[in-house]
């Protein structure tokens, strides 16, 4: 794997929904949508549980439900600290680990009928959101951004990229990261005793990624995961 998540062929319309869908003070269209075929969930309540639930335990996060400080119009969110620690003596000031930060978004679809959809596959699924980045860690004074880190900054393959930081690196770092457990290609492990690794969802269902910065979709990249029965 190349150090930026390649982009997979489009294997099913997501029929993604417009960006006005959710509250005002997202500022990014989410990066990561989940959609869970009906059969695995007799409710929306059960697939967003089944969801959340395995990304808990996959990456061993911490989930947080208010009140926030900064929501972003999410309707709980989860955290990883403590992760890839940048340690350079020429740049002691700036140095720091890092946080992985996703933010679930669930209530504004289910308010507007767009938490069920019938897609091309003549399937039905439930479907829910979430925006997730990679970032200086919050306890850190440097949080969120140091460009010139070469695990979280604009380096590297994204040293090309300009405009918003958030949306062009920290956000597809942290969608590489939920899906396939690594960042620009290498694996990354909780920096505790036992080092495990954060397996996000790999083997979870099957993946798409999708360009974003098209109409509202103001993030580079977009990842669509499909749950399906065993049998499918």
């Amino acid at each position: 794997m190349t150090a930026v998540l390649l982009l997979a062929a489009a294997l099913l319309d997501p029929q993604l929904p417009p960006k006005s869908v959710f509250p005002p003070a997202a500022p990014r269209y989410p990066n990561l949508w989940f959609y869970v075929e009906t059969p695995l969930a007799p409710s929306y309540d059960d697939a967003v549980k089944l969801v959340t639930g395995r990304l808990r335990q996959s990456m061993r996060m911490r989930e947080y439900y208010g009140p926030f400080t900064n929501a972003e119009g999410c309707d709980f969110e989860a955290r990883i600290e403590h992760l890839q620690p940048w340690e350079d003596p020429a740049h002691r000031a700036l140095q720091h680990s890092h946080a992985f930060h996703i933010r679930y978004y669930y209530s504004a679809l289910a308010r507007r009928s767009l938490h069920r959809v019938h897609l091309e596959d003549n399937r039905n699924y439930w479907r829910f959101a979430a925006s997730a980045h990679y970032e200086v860690e919050h306890t850190n004074p440097n949080h969120a951004d140091v460009e010139t880190c070469p695990i979280c900054g604009r380096t590297g393959d994204y040293a090309h990229l300009k405009g918003n930081l958030v949306e062009m690196v920290h956000d597809p770092l942290g969608l590489e990261l939920a899906l396939t457990g690594t960042i620009r290609g290498q694996p990354v492990r909780h920096e505790d005793y036992d080092q495990l690794p954060v397996a996000g969802l790999a083997g979870f269902g099957r993946h798409q990624v999708l360009d974003g910065l098209t109409g509202g979709r103001n993030t580079l990249r977009i990842g669509v995961v499909f749950l399906s029965p065993p049998t499918r």
